[in-house]
């Protein structure tokens, strides 16, 4: 047994804490540390992996007896509100065996980071954003001097985007300051790249152990699409719901009720907020709430802890739950729809079965035939061990810029061969040419303010002075990119329709453009500074879903597999057999037969498109590609139709087709004329089409954008609307922001290595091209999809919809509570408050913290106790009703306002008026 290695101090705490058996990570990880080597541990969440990491590191501390004061080890996550359960098991480690643990973020006050840099804590725990500003400190940089370990967490978050590539090259500098490598070790979910993974981690040339704790072999997955029955159809004239809806909705009841707690995943914030207000409006008595990424952090928390506590019986979530939360255990997990990627899939299935001995649980509910057939093919990749690879951002000049500025921070004058030889260390930047390095820092000498100074003679770089150089370093701390919201006002009445997010607006804020928002279509008339003008239309034909951006893309590997499943299920013609080859259920297999079979004329599969002409001025190309492919055909095909049409068409994509509509007659010939056109072209002549094609769409603009502001080359607060986007494209042509915002959209929005190989095959005749005259059946589920990706439902129901979907939120908001006579305060949710009494002295003197921004609740009491006093007031005045109103997003004074017009409380009204209310208080916000 591996616990007999560590220290007696550590295996006598283990006892302490009823720990008797390592888990399978821990056997393997903890001897590879002790031995002193660099390690990546993959393994699911819930098994342990944190004490793998530390505990080793905990051992050599104990054995080294560390005396002089100083920062030992560093623990770096990526969770933006850090672990409550992850800092408690630290903390506890470290008072136990006598070692000081401190936390270093966003909302660690003044005096807490005074008292750091006097006395260090021997293990820090912080964010890859919050090094950046630590690293910037002299007294803070002294005690990382004596730095020997660093654990960073969740790395399967890190190593897809330009967080990762920032921290890999704070690493590298931290390295050059400490004037040694320390150990690293690393923790993963499931990842398709272990030693690509690995050497990001590490850097160039460092070497590493990787512990890896496979359990796709031992999961339990199924995929499921029920059947409506009568009961159902009846349901459905009640509720206004679609009977395929309401059986997916029963299946998820008799889950959850079979089960203790249970995780439903969705693929989109909306889809969480749309599915938890469906099922607490159909089954009022299953205790379920909602989670995703822009809930309030104290929302989030509340939720977590009651699923933990056992008060929840199920949680709504986004991938907001994928990463390392203590939840406590969960029995199953509920796919909502396919997870369109295999990684996704293992990830959030690992969240169940968190005991030693339990199996993981995972079921997949499918929607239509293409989504069912999706979910059937990525549970047997998982099942094969398939798992997509992980796409390292190659050498990003915007985090380039950022670094160099740390560097110059760090210490004011570099020679640029020094400096390129740190940079080259981090894995992203291992074949950055010097050239490239030069041109970056003579880009950013030419900017206002000036980000360096660059001496061509002696070839040294060196830090400008001004204030502007700091600004742009501390605006620039994080690379997630800022995403406005903009304000949807309905051009008939002035009143606020809802808020889009940045990605849409840019891509499709135009007017004439048509869009399914809150389950009506509407057309966009005018697009104004921070407002889209828009007029309700009764047809929602070539409508764009409004949360088109948030998709995850199905990878091409996932649709070329959906496409030989095709073929596959019509050569065995019969459901048990499918059942048997695929691992599916006879109900699912025969679901999956019957809808092929309905499909008359050429079937769409991995080797043959087929181009349908689904109506006089809709050409259907289905291709079963995977949504990125598709993006890039449609692209391409649209540029080659635009020049010889002379007039706009609209391209939307799926993973498995690409629907062509024009205002005139399009014929499906003219459309497969220029995919052969596209297949006789070579890679030059396309990469320039798709260019050509890309600097005119609202996303490579938005791109631009981003990429503009991370490199100080633009204002922080500019967005979409506030300056000429094709005059920005213009001024940046030529430069790295230019190159950078090409390369970021061709390796995040497109996948031009896969379109080359399926023309190729074209060419080659490896895959044919087929006819269809009429509209088929999966033309009918593709165009029905796009369209209507979120029901259109009558203006009436929708009213009641929304009305209770905004008590749902009411009632199921938590605030932090606070007694004004003895001091109490705890977290209250609306929905569950009988009496507004201290549960500790019984007074009534109780007021609210209605947004809490911070873990420390005292000090959240302390900043905001006018607020409770304020609170209280309403409260003793109100009651529950008052309660029910604050839980609103209106200001203290509206809500007052509000409550002193009420005759009588009637919730339905009351819960109106708020909305009508919010919805102006927007309104203003926005446009501000």
């Amino acid at each position: 047994m591996v616990f007999h290695l560590l220290h007696p101090a550590i295996r006598e705490a283990l006892k302490e804490r009823g720990i008797s058996e390592p888990t399978e990570p821990q056997k393997r990880a903890i001897p590879e540390i002790l031995s002193g080597n660099n390690v990546l541990i993959i393994a699911p969440t819930g098994s342990g992996k944190t004490e793998a990491a530390l505990l080793p590191i905990l051992s050599k501390m104990l054995e080294r007896d560390i005396d002089r004061p100083g920062i030992y080890v560093l623990y770096i996550t990526p969770l933006r509100a850090l672990n409550r359960d992850l800092l408690d098991r630290i903390k506890w480690w470290g008072e136990r065996l006598g070692f000081r643990v401190d936390v270093r973020h966003g909302d660690t006050d003044k005096a807490d980071r005074q008292r750091q840099s006097k006395t260090p804590p021997h293990i820090l725990i912080t964010t890859p954003e919050m090094l950046q500003a630590i690293m910037t400190g002299k007294r803070l940089l002294t005690h990382l001097k004596e730095l020997q370990w660093a654990i960073i967490d969740e790395v399967h978050e890190l190593a897809e985007d330009k967080r990762g590539v920032q921290l890999s090259l704070a690493l590298e500098r931290l390295r050059y300051h400490v004037g040694r490598d320390f150990q690293i070790v690393g923790l993963s979910a499931t990842v398709g790249s272990p030693v690509e993974v690995a050497k990001f981690l590490m850097g160039v040339d460092r070497p590493f152990k990787i512990v890896m704790v496979n359990i796709t072999r031992q999961m339990k997955l199924d995929v499921v699409r029920p059947k409506p029955t009568a009961e159902d159809y009846k349901l459905a004239e009640t509720s206004g719901l679609f009977p395929d809806v309401i059986a997916r909705l029963k299946l998820i009841k008799k889950l959850v009720e079979e089960n203790r707690s249970t995780l439903i995943f969705v693929n989109t914030r909306s889809m969480a907020e749309l599915l938890g207000f469906r099922l607490t409006y159909l089954f009022p008595d299953i205790p379920a709430a909602v989670h995703h990424s822009s809930l309030s952090k104290m929302v989030r928390v509340s939720v977590e802890e009651r699923l933990k506590r056992g008060e929840l019986k199920a949680v709504v979530a986004t991938s907001s739950l994928e990463l390392g939360i203590d939840i406590g255990h969960v029995d199953l997990v509920i796919q909502y729809i396919s997870p369109h990627q295999v990684t996704r899939l293992l990830q959030r299935v690992g969240r169940s079965g968190h005991r030693l001995t339990a199996v993981p649980k995972g079921v997949v509910i499918g929607e239509d035939v293409n989504d069912v057939m999706e979910a059937t093919v990525i549970v047997k990749m998982a099942r094969n061990g398939f798992i997509e690879p992980t796409q390292i951002p190659h050498k990003p000049y915007d985090v380039l810029v950022n670094q160099i500025v740390a560097f110059l921070i760090m210490k004011p004058r570099w020679k640029l061969e020094e400096l390129y030889h740190v940079i080259k260390r981090a894995y992203p930047y291992r074949d950055l040419a010097i050239e490239e390095l030069r041109r970056v820092v003579k880009f950013m000498q030419d900017l206002y303010p000036r980000l360096a100074v660059y001496f061509e003679d002696s070839d040294t770089v060196a830090r400008p002075r001004g204030r502007g150089f700091y600004r742009y370093f501390y605006e620039t701390l994080s690379m997630i990119p800022d995403e406005r919201q903009y304000a949807v006002i309905n051009a008939k009445t002035d009143e606020l329709v809802g808020t889009l997010d940045e990605s849409f607006v840019a891509e499709y804020g135009n007017a004439g453009v048509k869009f399914i928002f809150r389950g009506r279509p509407w057309l966009i008339t005018a697009v104004e500074d921070r407002s889209i003008k828009v007029v309700e239309v009764s047809d929602p034909s070539g409508a764009i879903p409004s949360w088109i951006g948030e998709e995850i893309p199905v990878p091409f590997e996932v649709a070329q597999e959906v496409g030989k499943l095709r073929r596959r299920a019509l050569e065995l013609g019969d459901h048990k057999a499918l059942a048997e080859e695929y691992g599916i259920s006879e109900e699912t297999a025969a679901f999956i037969l019957e809808e092929l079979t309905k499909h008359k004329g050429p079937l769409p599969d991995d080797k043959t498109v087929v181009i349908e002409q689904f109506r006089e001025n809709v050409v259907v190309v289905h291709a079963a590609f995977g949504t990125l492919v598709n993006r890039t055909l449609g692209k391409l095909i649209g540029e080659l139709l635009i020049k010889i049409l002379e007039k706009p068409v609209g391209v939307h994509q799926d993973p498995y087709g690409v629907i062509i509509q024009s205002s005139d007659p399009l014929p499906a010939e003219l459309v497969a004329e220029q995919i052969r056109k596209l297949a006789s072209m070579d890679a030059r002549e396309i990469a320039e089409l798709i260019k050509s094609a890309l600097v005119k769409s609202g996303s490579f603009k938005r791109r631009i954008l981003h990429v503009a502001k991370r490199m100080g080359a633009v204002d922080k607060e500019a967005d979409v609307y506030s300056i000429s986007m094709s005059k920005l494209v213009e001024a940046f042509s030529g430069t790295p922001v230019f190159d950078e915002a090409l390369k970021e959209a061709l390796e995040r929005d497109l996948d031009l290595q896969h379109t080359a190989e399926v023309l190729q095959r074209i060419r080659w005749g490896e895959i044919s091209i087929a006819f269809s005259a009429e509209p088929t059946h999966l033309g009918e589920v593709l165009y029905e999809k796009l369209s209507h990706r979120l029901e259109i439902i009558p203006p009436e129901r929708l009213r009641r919809l929304v009305l209770d979907s905004t008590k749902a939120r009411l009632l199921n908001y938590s605030m932090l509570a606070a007694c004004l006579v003895c001091g109490w305060y705890g977290i209250i949710r609306v929905g569950e408050v009988y009496e507004l009494k201290c549960p500790r002295c019984g007074s009534a003197d109780i007021g609210v913290v209605r947004v809490v921004k911070s873990d420390n609740l005292e000090r959240e009491i302390r900043r905001n106790y006018d607020e409770i006093k304020r609170t209280a007031e309403i409260l003793r005045k109100y009651g529950w009703t008052g309660l029910y109103a604050l839980a609103s997003r209106l200001p203290i004074d509206a809500v007052e306002e509000l409550l002193a017009s009420l005759n009588g409380v009637d919730l339905n009204e009351l819960t109106g008026k708020i909305q009508e209310m919010e919805k102006e208080y927007l309104k203003q916000r926005l446009l501000e």
